[in-house]
């Protein structure tokens, strides 16, 4: 301690001990109130010191002036009474371990006075993907559109996220999907059933009328009924499938391993009918899902792909895996015709097809796969050096 932070406290205990003894003096003389003053006073003191002693303070706490130390706390205030105002929670982000609730609507939405709970944390993790400014959440019976905006000060970047309920509009956007299922089961079932009851009644007609040739005709079509009930029992145990989908097993997989039973799959299965297959290698790490269920998942999309591919010369398909932050991405793209813009809107409505003779249920059943894995299927434009068809990209992700 140098002599110029000495002097300061000798003084202080040079004057503490006066007005010690003064308190003293002034109490055995019955001076009460001069007595009551000098303690007071020795107490401050006594308080300066101790704080200088235990804490290495300054006595002297205020180094700006004392207008400018008011009209900074004034303005913290006022933006932290906007903040307040403000309907939409708001959250700040500086990594995944720390995401601290800036105004009230979030104070009150996620329960917490400062900083969220892991399981709060854990949601928005799950659903922020990287790279993506807006992502939806689902928290306690209510859907969030997140927005984020990225703030960098003294080179440290920082996440703002703005919530937006838009329970409302989701609600809307399934009751939707929900009379579109409807009428698509209405459709296929009418389709089916139609020609089934006339077909039976015209061979139950000709079979009372008898003869060899009404027996014939009505053989004929028995075996359409035939034909049209079994595709019938197709379309159902498709449905059956997407609708009772059990939750995945996940375990450990080695990436690469994986990888390699899904190409050979495809290859083996399309190979003889012309469509290449392009692949790079996968990195080589582990990931947590289930075997089967992410197999059939990227079955569909592989399948589908070679489906496109194979109307138009020399049909490719490409397949890639990427690690990105955590998560695995996995890309199937294609050398087909591509999306019609009017059709990406409803290519995961479950049995919408464009196919002829598809049921319209691989990309919801994939889709529905990807989601319990706590991932997401999104279709993407082509960009350069990608295959000229559709593209259709996976994450979800690789640890726990």
């Amino acid at each position: 301690m140098g002599s110029r932070s000495l002097a300061p406290l000798l003084a202080i205990q040079f004057a503490l001990f006066l007005f010690g003894a003064l308190a003293w003096l002034a109490f055995t003389r019955d001076l009460y109130a001069n007595a009551i003053l000098c303690v007071l006073v020795a107490a401050a003191l006594a308080g300066g010191l101790s704080q200088r002693l235990l804490y290495g303070r300054p006595l002297a706490v205020r180094t700006e002036p004392a207008g400018q130390t008011y009209a900074a706390d004034l303005s913290r205030r006022r933006l932290q009474l906007l903040l307040d105002q403000t309907p939409s929670p708001l959250l700040l982000r500086g990594d995944v371990d720390q995401i601290i609730a800036v105004n009230r609507a979030a104070r009150r939405l996620f329960d917490t006075p400062y900083a969220l709970s892991p399981q709060a944390r854990r949601t928005l993790a799950d659903n922020l993907l990287p790279g993506d400014p807006i992502s939806p959440i689902r928290w306690r019976d209510a859907v969030y559109a997140v927005n984020r905006a990225e703030l960098v000060e003294n080179g440290e970047a920082t996440d703002l996220l703005a919530l937006t309920d838009i329970s409302a509009d989701v609600r809307a956007a399934e009751a939707m999907a929900l009379r579109d299922l409807l009428r698509v089961l209405n459709h296929e079932l009418m389709n089916a059933l139609t020609p089934v009851a006339s077909m039976s009644r015209s061979a139950l007609d000709l079979l009372r009328e008898g003869g060899e040739e009404n027996a014939n005709t009505a053989i004929k079509a028995l075996e359409r009924v035939v034909a049209r009930t079994t595709g019938l029992q197709d379309f159902i145990n498709a449905y059956r499938a997407m609708t009772r989908l059990p939750p995945p097993t996940r375990a450990v997989v080695a990436l690469p391993i994986w990888f390699d039973v899904a190409c050979e799959s495809f290859q083996a299965q399309w190979a003889d009918k012309g469509v290449v297959l392009e692949r790079a290698p996968p990195p080589d790490v582990e990931v947590r899902l289930d075997e089967d269920q992410m197999w059939l998942a990227v079955g569909n999309l592989m399948n589908n792909a070679a489906q496109a591919a194979l109307e138009r010369p020399a049909p490719r398909v490409r397949l890639t895996a990427d690690s990105v932050e955590g998560r695995l991405a996995l890309t199937v793209e294609d050398s087909g015709p591509g999306i019609a813009s009017d059709q990406i809107d409803k290519i995961f409505l479950p049995f919408y097809t464009t196919k002829r003779s598809g049921s319209g249920v691989g990309l919801s059943l994939s889709r529905q796969i990807i989601q319990a894995h706590g991932g997401a299927l999104s279709a993407l434009p082509p960009a350069p050096g990608d295959l000229p068809g559709a593209k259709f990209r996976l994450m979800i992700e690789a640890g726990n």
